[in-house]
């Protein structure tokens, strides 16, 4: 049986480029990982729309599947809408959130 390698290089349905916060513009897979497991503050993947995230782009990392990211990068664009961060705001004021 092949070793099937996962789809980080998978390009997402649509770019995401947040107009404020601390997330990177998201083109790929590997972009949403990063975004997720580096530019997040600390603890914030423990918030259930960045968990769903996750296991999302876990899902479509593993196979690859057109519905899986499609349906992660939804999930992305929502979290990020969530958050504020599509919308232009000074940087202090997302940071004393935290």
């Amino acid at each position: 049986m092949p070793v099937q390698m996962p789809f980080w290089n998978a390009k997402l349905a649509y770019l995401i480029t947040p107009k404020s916060g601390p997330v990177r513009a998201m083109d790929t897979l590997l972009d949403a990982n990063h975004a997720i497991t580096q530019d997040l503050p600390i603890g914030w993947l423990r918030r259930p729309h960045w968990g769903t995230v996750g296991k999302l782009l876990l899902a479509a990392s593993e196979g690859g599947e057109p519905a899986d990211i499609i349906a992660v990068t939804d999930a992305l664009l929502a979290a990020v809408e969530r958050e504020g961060w599509m919308e232009r705001v000074p940087l202090t004021a997302w940071a004393l959130e935290l």
